[in-house]
């Protein structure tokens, strides 16, 4: 049985095509906390996302949900930061990271989430702390909204990985350049609540690379 469950559970850390993804987006969830989740299961993730009506993870490996609504004025603001188009998809991936930035700024004012230090930090999930798990889903949210506002012309949005198996295991967002149809880390665990995340060609980011400061 607990072979079982460790199979399980690794599936669940590494359940992620290299394809750019359209399907319901999934929040993992850790099997040993997973009695905790009945509450959530009343109003169950929001899979296809919108700016007025989407849903996030905090409390580590998506122990809770939050249900987040933007107003036309803050999605505005989301789109402003894409004007004028990017002319390149380097560009663009500038882009991104200040408009993931920002949505994480707008959603944790409303989640609780404004909190969230950089990496695990000490409090284990209390007062908005997001792990890996947490800010890959949320991130990948943000990019599904971004991308079917068609405010993405270089990049499609792709599926969730993981790195390190069941040793040290890590999680991120993914995007996937059009032309070239590399794929890249998004990667928010690195930094605190509304700053930029960290966007990595997947093969760097997979040999274990980290920011040079922590």
């Amino acid at each position: 049985m607990k072979i079982f469950f460790l199979i399980l559970f690794c599936y669940w850390l590494t359940a992620c095509s290299y394809s750019a993804s359209q399907d319901a987006i999934t929040p993992i969830r850790s099997i040993n906390n997973i009695q905790e989740l009945t509450e959530n299961f009343n109003k169950p993730f929001i899979g296809f996302p919108q700016p007025n009506n989407y849903s996030i993870c905090h409390g580590h490996t998506c122990n809770q949900f939050s249900f987040i609504s933007l107003t036309d004025t803050q999605w505005k603001t989301i789109e402003a930061l894409f004007i004028p188009s990017a002319i390149e998809p380097k560009q663009e991936r500038e882009q991104i990271k200040l408009a993931i930035a920002l949505l994480e700024k707008l959603t944790g004012e409303q989640a609780g989430t404004y909190r969230d230090r950089a990496q695990n930090f000490t409090d284990q999930g209390l007062n908005g702390q997001l792990d890996c798990i947490d800010e890959a889903t949320n991130s990948t949210v943000y990019l599904r909204m971004l991308f079917d506002a068609g405010l993405l012309q270089f990049h499609r949005q792709a599926s969730r990985t993981s790195r390190g198996g069941l040793i040290a295991p890590h999680n991120t967002a993914t995007i996937i350049e059009n032309s070239s149809n590399i794929r890249y880390a998004v990667d928010s665990w690195f930094a605190d609540n509304g700053q930029a995340p960290a966007i990595i060609p997947l093969s760097l980011w997979q040999s274990g690379w980290k920011p040079d400061v922590q």
